[in-house]
């Protein structure tokens, strides 16, 4: 059962996410986020030079926003007791890493994944704490102290699914036979050395996952403020409808191409395993929420949701032969990647290679094309202010008309498409509309499938 931080930002949140995990009798393993707000503080507090005086009021807020959540959500004054020690000594850690970064005036991934880890190590400690006020023997532990193993990649780490289960399984199998419940630190793991690697903003679910797969858990809850997976933003579209079931393959698509809903990479270590992701509302726990399973997701009549992307940009690199000389593609690829763009789609000709990156990349693009800018490479132009939309269901595989049906319905809107993928995935098209239009877009193609099916 993973639970986010949205979840537990007051007292009445965490003690309502607590209810949840004590209800039942089944074997539980918890791992949850850090509280809504406290990485980006953390981020935020590292992203320039600070004063002595600055982390010791610093240090101090952090203190003062956990025990204020834990008198609200603890009564028993032992359990306090205990639970502040913790958050104190967990505290201190951070403080000696913020003291290292302002006196060496140096900030290096290893110290940034390390500050950055400290929410989850908070959080634990108040989720553990609740339980037990509430009769549940939980147990606080961090991640790299239970053993999940990455492959050290800073700021963007991927376990290492072996090692891990290694580690983790007979610890917890103990814990079991001793009736306590684990309450697991998600977003980070460690090296084998022992160096803190986190996996990226928001990765916790992933980290849950990664502990599902290593247990051989028979399914694995996401718990978040939304009833799961909808048929599209109902903030722009407010007919959204709920959708019941999806396959690794659309949640993975969903989640990628914009959807808030699920983390990109928390698919692949359940699809190794079979295991069943329920995605549920921790506002309204009886319902089922949205199934993500392995197989048996029937070939369905037209799409099941739409998701988007806004704030993205095209760079497009012209020059004869471009698009097909050996090499080129290859080169301008790595290069981005070298700058640390992430590209979310390309597109070829003969005289011109496109590629869609976020908005924000820009500069970092211009940058690294610029040193290629010789031999078939004549001039590079960037195109802002780009949406993707990403049309997600089983039936674009199988049934014929969809693509048809999908790219009418935005014609009829005036909408200009510039670039389109189909083909890649037999569960998903998407393609590239101006901001402005993105909109009327959406609820075009929402209306062309889900009013007439209703």
């Amino acid at each position: 059962m993973k639970f986010g931080g949205s979840s537990l930002k007051s007292g009445e949140a965490m003690k309502r996410v607590c209810k949840i995990i004590a209800t039942g009798d089944e074997l539980k393993v918890v791992v949850v986020s850090a509280l809504s707000g406290v990485t980006e503080e953390l981020i935020q507090f590292m992203g320039q030079l600070r004063r002595e005086d600055e982390i010791e009021a610093f240090i101090k807020g952090m203190e003062d926003k956990h025990i204020a959540l834990l008198r609200e959500s603890v009564s028993s004054e032992t359990v306090r007791k205990e639970a502040c020690a913790k958050i104190k000594d967990k505290l201190t850690r951070l403080e000696r890493a913020l003291y290292g970064f302002v006196y060496l005036e140096e900030l290096t991934p290893r110290t940034q994944d390390i500050i950055q880890s400290l929410g989850e190590r908070l959080s634990v400690v108040l989720v553990a704490a609740t339980l037990q006020d509430m009769g549940v023997k939980a147990v606080p532990i961090d991640a790299d102290e239970l053993g999940i193993i990455t492959d050290g990649v800073y700021g963007g780490a991927s376990a290492v699914l072996d090692a891990t289960a290694k580690n983790i399984c007979p610890r917890i199998r103990h814990m079991f036979d001793r009736g306590e419940t684990p309450v697991i630190t998600g977003f980070f793991g460690r090296t084998p050395e022992g160096h803190v690697t986190i996996f990226g903003r928001n990765g916790s679910d992933y980290s849950a996952a990664v502990v599902a797969n290593a247990l051989n858990a028979d399914s694995l809850e996401i718990w978040k403020d939304v009833d799961g997976f909808m048929s599209v933003d109902p903030k722009i579209v407010k007919e959204a409808v709920p959708i019941e079931t999806l396959s690794y393959d659309e949640a993975a698509e969903l989640s990628y191409f914009g959807a808030q809903v699920l983390h990109p990479r928390t698919v692949e270590p359940a699809r190794m395993k079979n295991i069943t992701i329920y995605v549920k509302n921790v506002f309204r726990p009886e319902l089922r929420g949205t199934a993500i399973k392995p197989s048996g997701v029937q070939k369905v009549q037209g799409i099941k949701s739409i998701s988007f992307m806004k704030n993205l940009a095209i760079i497009k690199i012209y020059g004869a032969g471009a698009g097909y000389k050996t090499g080129v593609i290859s080169e301008i690829s790595s290069k981005l990647t070298d700058a640390g763009v992430n590209i979310y789609s390309a597109a070829t000709s003969q005289t011109c290679v496109a590629f869609l990156i976020a908005k924000n990349d820009v500069p970092l693009a211009q940058r690294a094309l610029e040193a290629s800018k010789r031999g078939v490479i004549e001039r590079i132009e960037t195109v802002e202010d780009i949406a993707l939309l990403c049309v997600v269901g089983e039936g674009l595989g199988y049934e014929k008309g969809i693509a048809a049906r999908v790219f009418t319905a935005v014609a009829r809107e005036g909408v200009s498409v510039n670039m389109i993928s189909a083909g890649a995935s037999l569960v998903a098209y998407h393609f590239t509309v101006d901001k402005k239009d993105l909109e009327r877009t959406t609820r075009a193609i929402h209306n062309e499938f889900f009013h007439q099916a209703g």
